[in-house]
């Protein structure tokens, strides 16, 4: 294991292979995604494409078959795929993210497994760990562990063949990870959205799941550094992601408006124009668009390659680069969040009155930006860089949960719920 090198990178000409295979998915995607959007299923077809592409196995180790790809390239192929489908493309950027939980939580083995099976089977990984969800429900019975109860929001665990599912136990967060198909896990299908609508998203409910010790990722437990600020990490590349599919659909957006414009644009009567594409207007709002979303990706690249370098620093990262990680990718959240907003509402601008019309549903990019933009306030992350810059104190690992709140109780370590 100590051989396999992780996340170690194509050549510029393997990675251009790799993103031309990216769009010749996305032409696909792009074909279809309106159709797709309003029929509101599960994507296992989708998923399908992108298995038979080589595209989830991507960043798994070449020794395990995958690619090889870094985080970096494998976060651009993300944008690709999320500019031709917003769903898709948070999909297979939660499966990259997934994969990265595995190794930070995870023993070696456990990685091991879990990068064998997306790189030599082409698994999806998916995720039931809501933070917002509060959840202590493991009961023990004997040596025996069980989890009950239900998570009312899961992100492609449904369509999955690895999922990690994160909850409490004694008050104190733990991650087991499982195949969805065992035995007492049922899914809502119950995502009904404004946008998103193909992220297998949902409730998810566990009825007396039986989980074993070799399910538990439990890699922290000999990590020789800050556990606290290595599991932090995941909530940075959680971030991390988002900025890049926000981006993708940003890129999309202007992409399809553009076309629309010069397939189907009427220069407006006071121009004194011909065609819409010389409107001045129309130049200027596409000139700024472009602009933002290449600042965003600028920002995006620069914090992928530094998270890079601190996944793979261990326990000599210090809490003064964790902070300077944390800060970059607050930026990148805040720019990738106006931008992609700014981009999937103004393109009407430009588009006019007709393109507001279902048939051309030019709204999916909007509809699907706004959805999940309000995942987490990006205040919160404008506030962090604020302090960092006035207060000179710099972000540390942070969580979106706490041990949940029983009746009597405060936030402190819960007892585990024990069977007769």
């Amino acid at each position: 294991m100590s051989e396999i090198q992780i996340y170690p990178g194509l050549s510029d000409a393997e990675f251009e292979t790799w993103a031309e295979t990216a769009r010749d998915v996305a032409r696909q995607l792009a074909a279809t995604a309106l159709d797709r959007d309003r029929a509101n299923k599960d994507p296992v077809e989708e998923l399908a494409l992108l298995r038979d592409s080589g595209l989830l196995g991507l960043a798994a180790p070449r020794e395990f078959g995958g690619a090889g790809a870094n985080l970096v390239q494998a976060l651009k192929i993300s944008r690709i795929i999320a500019a031709a489908d917003g769903s898709i493309g948070q999909l297979i950027a939660y499966h990259y993210s997934n994969g990265v939980w595995t190794y930070i939580l995870g023993t070696a083995r456990q990685w091991e497994k879990a990068a064998r099976g997306v790189g030599g089977e082409g698994w999806f990984q998916g995720g039931v760990s809501n933070p917002r969800d509060q959840w202590n429900e493991i009961e023990h019975v004997g040596g025996r562990r069980f989890l009950n109860g239900k998570r009312t929001f899961a992100t492609g665990a449904s369509v999955a063949q690895l999922i990690t599912v994160s909850l409490w136990d004694n008050g104190r967060r733990v991650h087991y990870q499982i195949p969805p198909s065992r035995k007492g896990i049922s899914f809502g299908g119950d995502w009904d959205n404004l946008g998103q609508r193909l992220t297998a998203s949902g409730s998810v409910t566990f009825d007396r799941v039986e989980v074993f010790e070799d399910d538990l990722l439990s890699g922290l437990n000999h990590y020789a550094g800050d556990v606290e600020q290595r599991d932090g990490l995941r909530v940075l590349f959680s971030q991390l992601i988002f900025i890049n599919f926000y981006l993708g659909i940003a890129e999309g957006a202007l992409a399809a408006a553009a076309d629309h414009v010069r397939r189907f644009g009427r220069a407006w009567p006071e121009s004194g124009l011909e065609r819409a594409i010389d409107d001045p207007y129309h130049l200027v709002l596409f000139g700024r668009l472009s602009a933002g979303i290449a600042a965003g990706i600028a920002l995006a690249d620069k914090a992928a390659a530094l998270y890079e370098d601190a996944l793979h620093a261990g326990p000599s990262l210090t809490e003064q680069q964790w902070g300077d990680l944390a800060t970059l990718i607050d930026q990148g959240k805040i720019i990738a969040n106006d931008v992609v907003l700014d981009v999937t509402t103004r393109i009407f601008e430009a588009t006019g009155a007709r393109s507001t019309a279902n048939k051309y549903g030019l709204d999916i990019y909007w509809r699907n930006a706004r959805t999940h933009t309000v995942h987490d306030p990006v205040s919160y992350r404008a506030r962090e860089v604020g302090t960092h810059l006035l207060a000179e104190t710099p972000p540390r690992p942070r969580s979106y949960s706490q041990p949940p709140k029983q009746e009597g109780q405060g936030l402190e370590a819960l007892p585990t719920r024990k069977a007769s």
